[in-house]
């Protein structure tokens, strides 16, 4: 059992694509530290690892917007009080029950990772973290939420000695 494992965050993974192994385990895992980080008292949280064919289809459905995207991230139930500007000192996720669903495109991580000259582990890893930070009340539409965000980012990915690359930007992430 880690260290961070809660037996009240229930976590589902499931993964419908082809394009390379991953680990659901390890994201089962990493769903529990982040929530943990975030302090989140309960969660039952969906994680489904696709591709771009599929995520572009429930962006699309769902978002109007027809691309395909790397994270989609969508809350379905909240007990306590999400921030409404994003802006408030973290962790966000204090005290919250959350419900809700990360959905994650394992080919834009695998075509971003060989961008960028990184793992596509890594990639799919902080999409799964942003898609949750989302969740937790975090947004990304202003400079000032989007530093808050990146900064959180860092410091979960940090539980695992990834530092992001630079240039990461998913502002356009359709969370």
């Amino acid at each position: 059992m880690s260290a961070y494992e809660n037996p009240a965050y229930e976590i589902d993974v499931a993964n419908s694509q082809s394009c390379w192994t991953v680990d659901e385990e390890f994201l089962r895992e990493a769903v529990q530290r982040t929530l943990a980080l975030e302090e989140v008292r309960a969660a039952e949280i969906s994680v489904a690892v696709i591709d771009n064919d599929k995520i572009q289809e429930l962006n699309r459905q769902f978002l109007e917007h027809d691309y395909a995207t790397d994270v989609l991230s969508f809350l379905l139930e909240c007990d306590g009080e999400l921030a409404d500007d994003g802006t408030t000192a973290p962790p966000l996720g204090r005290g919250k029950t959350l419900s809700g669903e990360v959905i994650i495109s394992a080919e834009m991580a695998a075509d971003r990772a060989a961008e960028f000259g990184w793992e596509a582990d890594k990639e799919l890893l902080l999409y799964l973290v942003h898609g949750l930070l989302h969740l937790c009340g975090y947004d990304d539409h202003t400079d000032e939420q989007r530093t808050l965000m990146r900064s959180r980012e860092r410091a979960v990915l940090s539980q695992w000695n990834i530092v992001p690359r630079d240039e990461v930007d998913l502002s356009r992430s359709d969370s």
